[in-house]
């Protein structure tokens, strides 16, 4: 949710950098264009009033294109804008389980790391490092590896599980000594179903995200309420929230716009 709106905030200030451009850019097109038309009506023999009118409904329709194309979306940040929207969704979910003694983590920082934690859950059944998926297609595993739809997971399941060893090796660093943790990596997919609704793929979970809370609460006891709250504590203070900060006004956020666009 985090990466989104910080990648929003990139866009709308690159966008703003061209703005003035863009502005008389697009002018001089409304006005180029309604002139040619009414010289070419013109020379057809049309009456003056005529060709005024569609002069001017030339240069608008040119003005209205050009305005379109500059405040349009570009699809990679609408893609993100669905992934933000399945994190929600996600949360929903798992905020549920607050009432079963569990603490959920929102948009928690990794150290020394530019990703984020999407959630993670801390309670009875232990640690849990959840990622929401928001491809479509059925989830299907064959010797090439794991696949949404027609999407490839390998890389993304990859980084998941990176995630629940680095989660796990932080917090246990900051525990006393003697304590034995391991952060389950869980993928939540929220737009597809994974066949006999989970599997298990390199250490990390896959699970459609509906039934993400009821397996972590089917997961046993593990962790006495003392250590649950001792736990949450660490977790607090090793993973800060993913703040968003806006960018500076005078940051170049053409080049690092299109940077993150093309990751």
């Amino acid at each position: 949710m985090a990466e989104y709106l910080r990648r929003r905030q990139l866009y709308a200030a690159e966008r703003g950098d061209r703005s003035r451009r863009v502005m008389i850019t697009a002018a001089a097109g409304a006005i180029g264009a309604a002139v040619l038309v009414g010289l070419v009506c013109g020379a057809a023999g049309l009456a003056g009033g005529t060709v005024a009118q569609v002069a001017v409904l030339t240069g608008l329709a040119v003005l209205g294109v050009l305005a379109a194309r500059h405040y349009r979306v570009p699809p990679e940040i609408e893609a993100w804008r669905v992934d933000a929207e399945a994190e929600r969704r996600t949360a929903r979910s798992l905020d549920r389980l607050t009432r079963a003694g569990y603490t959920v983590l929102h948009d928690r920082q990794l150290a020394d790391s530019a990703g984020n934690i999407d959630h993670l859950v801390i309670g009875p059944s232990g640690a849990w490092v959840v990622e929401t998926d928001a491809h479509r297609g059925p989830v299907r595993q064959n010797a090439a590896g794991v696949w949404a739809g027609k999407v490839p997971l390998r890389a993304m399941l990859g980084l998941v599980a990176w995630m629940g060893e680095e989660a796990t090796g932080q917090l246990v660093a900051e525990l006393p000594s003697g304590w034995q943790l391991e952060a389950q990596s869980v993928v939540a997919f929220a737009r597809t179903e994974v066949p006999n609704g989970l599997a298990l793929v390199d250490g990390v979970l896959l699970l459609p995200m509906a039934g993400v809370a009821d397996y972590i609460l089917s997961a046993g006891v593990v962790l006495r309420p003392i250590d649950v709250a001792m736990l949450v504590d660490v977790a607090e203070r090793v993973f800060p929230r993913y703040e968003v900060a806006g960018p500076p006004p005078s940051w170049p956020t053409r080049s690092r716009l299109r940077g993150l666009l093309r990751r």
